[in-house]
């Protein structure tokens, strides 16, 4: 989901304009030239200018949100479109847009709330309940997701992406038949869409058929060749085959471009195991579960590594709240 970049203009005659109109359209003009340059700083410049000509101006507000986004200022964008709204409250393409803001800074019951804002006056449209169906997920309401991204597909308009959030949400349930059928259908219908290729090869490491995994990481990699997720799910891969040198790079790349993943950091300590230097792992280890406590087998991990350093208790102590088979063996293991 991304905002939709579409300069406003403002058409006005002459003959009945005022000094104030007039120089309002006139810094609007340059800011919309600056823009369409890629001067950013400058366009921003121009339309403050207008704004400062018209406070009411709603559409140097909305064209200078739409720069910030560029200079990535998204939560400086956020406030634009506040503004905007407080002069229009009926300005739809704002609420749309503060929506995938808010969505991109991990706002979800705030994008919800704008997209609420859109039912009435957009029900007819994919992009509305394809922007719903992103919230759900964040928030793992996968049943809500679910059926706001079938809505989507159902009208019709960007079906290869909402057939690929959909086998997302199958993958994450555990449901990687359905979750295969869905990402092959979008695919099918779009073969740029990189995220598409990366739960493909996700559903293959589960599967443990590794080979095809990386034939898919491969193909999202071709797509985004900088994108710190798929590079860190090819390590992991490496990883699991024991080709260590390999999945060292591959996961030190992902750090580099991302070193806010707590995934990486937990195949960085998995490594750091096969490598016989559990003191690094456990540091590594504790850091992604710092991060990110929903990591697929972080508890384990950690708390096997507490063990192997002898540290019992704290193994104890993580694994305590812990219900899965798994960890209730590990209590077992460790804390009896």
């Amino acid at each position: 989901m991304r905002n939709i970049v579409i300069l406003a203009a403002f058409i006005f005659l002459f003959s009945c304009s005022g000094r104030k109109e007039h120089e309002r359209q006139t810094f609007l003009i340059k800011g919309n030239q600056a823009f369409a340059k890629g001067q950013y700083e400058q366009a921003l410049r121009y339309y403050n200018e207008a704004i400062g000509a018209d406070s009411s101006f709603t559409v140097a507000y909305y064209n200078k949100a739409l720069t910030q986004v560029k200079l990535e200022k998204p939560y400086d964008a956020i406030d634009t479109y506040s503004s905007l709204l407080e002069v229009d409250p009926n300005y739809s393409m704002a609420y749309y847009n503060r929506a995938n803001l808010y969505l991109d800074v991990n706002q979800y019951f705030s994008a919800l709330e704008d997209l609420n804002q859109l039912d009435k006056v957009w029900k007819d449209s994919a992009l509305l309940y394809f922007g719903k169906g992103l919230a759900y997920t964040r928030l793992k309401r996968y049943d809500d997701a679910i059926e706001e991204f079938n809505q989507s597909v159902e009208l019709g308009e960007s079906n290869a992406l909402a057939l690929i959030n959909l086998g997302n949400i199958y993958y994450y349930l555990n449901k990687f038949d359905t979750a295969q059928s869905l990402l092959q259908k979008g695919l099918t219908l779009d073969s740029t869409q990189a995220n598409g290729y990366n739960t493909m090869g996700l559903i293959d490491t589960k599967k443990q058929d590794y080979e095809l995994a990386k034939h898919n990481f491969d193909k999202a990699l071709r797509l985004e060749p900088r994108n710190a997720w798929f590079l860190n799910n090819k390590g992991f891969v490496y990883l699991q085959q024991n080709q260590l040198d390999s999945a060292e790079y591959f996961i030190n790349e992902s750090i580099k471009i991302d070193p806010y993943n707590g995934w990486a950091y937990r195949n960085k300590g998995l490594w750091e195991i096969k490598n016989d230097n559990p003191a690094k792992a456990l540091e590594l280890l504790k850091r992604a579960y710092e991060m990110d406590g929903s990591i697929d087998n972080i508890l384990i991990d950690l708390a096997s590594t507490y063990h192997k350093m002898g540290e019992n208790d704290k193994a104890c102590d993580l694994l305590r709240n812990g219900k899965s088979e798994e960890v209730v063996n590990l209590k077992k293991a460790y804390c009896l």
